[in-house]
Order: structure tokens, then C-alpha cells, then sequence
């Protein structure tokens, strides 16, 4: 009978490691790895960031494909060109006459990725009126995006693209914008689904 209870005791040994080893790789399947919560925090974000960088070549194609599309029933009619400056080109309606106007800026990013357009230089046809007669008439009377300020009085064009809307919420925010050395990046912010 010895060698009946010896072999009942040697079984029941095997039974409960077996059922360890059991008990251990299913807690190792179940048990959360500190890895996959680290991936489920990151997708909680609202927005991913996608850097985009392009030339003046296209960006000057962007803006006035833009424009032409915004401005289709508003009277002013003007092209923007990128060179070493950002030029506003084009005719405006001043007393009933049509004058050639060239407005040239100066780019500068602000903190918050937007840009402000400082203005260099300003001829108007033959005509010699104050910049800030022809802002403050732009801003009055032509129909400009909401997310485009201009302050006649400091002869500055504000251009908040984070407040762009667009047809899906897609954010856009200036990281440089130097013309001189054609160098100029966009983040874009994606929004997901989180």
C-alpha cells in the first residue's frame, strides 16, 4: 500500500504545478504590460502634429488659389507674391477710380505660430495716400477672413492662422517663415479620433 500512496502523492504534486504553471502564463497573458499603457495615453490626444515644410514657389500658389476661392464676389482684386518680402499686389477702388497698389511686409512669427505682417513699403497708382487710410479702407470695406486683422494705426496686417476653419479641424500654426532662405515650415495639427 506504500507504493499506492507514493504514487497518489507524486500525481497530486504534478497535478499542482501543472496547475502553477497554468496559474502563472494565464496571469502573465492577463496581467497589463506598462508599454501598452503608455500607447493608450498617447492616443487619448485630440490632435496629432504633422510638420510640413514647402518653398515660396508653392506657398504663393497655396495663398492665391486660396484667395481666388474666399474672394470670389469682393471687389478687391490682389494677388499675394512671395519673394524676399510678402507683396500685396493689386487694384483697389479708391473715389470711384481703379489704382494699382503694392503693399510689401515684413513676416515675423509670433509665439503662438501665427504671423504678423509689418509694413515696409506702399505705393498706390500716382496717388500718394496714407497707409493707414488705405488699411482702415480695406478693413472697412472688403470683405477679409475673419482670422486676418489689420491695426490701420500701426500698419499691421495680423494673420491668425490657428483660427483658420477649414471644412475639417484641421489647425495650421507657422514654425518659421524666412523668406530670405526659403525656408518655411507649417505645423499641422490632425485632429483623431482619441
Amino acid at each position: 500500500m506504500k507504493i499506492t500512496n507514493k504514487w497518489k502523492l507524486l500525481f497530486i504534486i504534478l497535478l499542482a504545478v501543472n496547475l502553477t504553471a497554468l496559474s502563472v502564463f494565464v496571469a502573465m497573458i492577463v496581467w497589463p504590460n506598462e508599454t501598452v499603457n503608455i500607447k493608450q495615453e498617447k492616443s487619448k490626444e485630440k490632435h496629432i502634429d504633422l510638420l510640413v515644410e514647402t518653398n515660396k514657389e508653392d506657398l504663393t500658389k497655396v495663398i492665391n488659389s486660396y484667395l481666388k476661392k474666399e474672394a470670389k464676389d469682393d471687389p478687391l482684386n490682389y494677388k499675394v507674391l512671395l519673394t524676399e518680402r510678402v507683396m500685396l499686389v493689386g487694384t483697389i477702388t479708391v473715389f470711384g477710380k481703379e489704382i494699382d497698389l503694392v503693399m510689401t511686409f515684413k513676416p515675423e512669427v509670433i509665439e503662438n505660430g501665427n504671423l504678423i505682417l509689418k509694413q515696409e513699403a506702399f505705393t498706390v497708382g500716382q496717388v500718394n495716400l496714407p497707409v493707414s487710410f488705405v488699411l482702415r479702407y480695406i478693413n472697412d470695406y472688403y470683405n477679409l477672413p475673419d482670422w486676418v486683422k489689420i491695426d490701420p494705426k500701426k500698419q499691421d496686417i495680423f494673420v491668425y492662422l490657428s483660427e483658420m476653419e477649414g471644412k475639417s479641424d484641421l489647425k495650421v500654426r507657422v514654425k518659421t517663415f524666412n523668406l530670405s532662405s526659403n525656408e518655411l515650415t507649417f505645423i499641422l495639427q490632425v485632429p483623431t479620433e482619441g
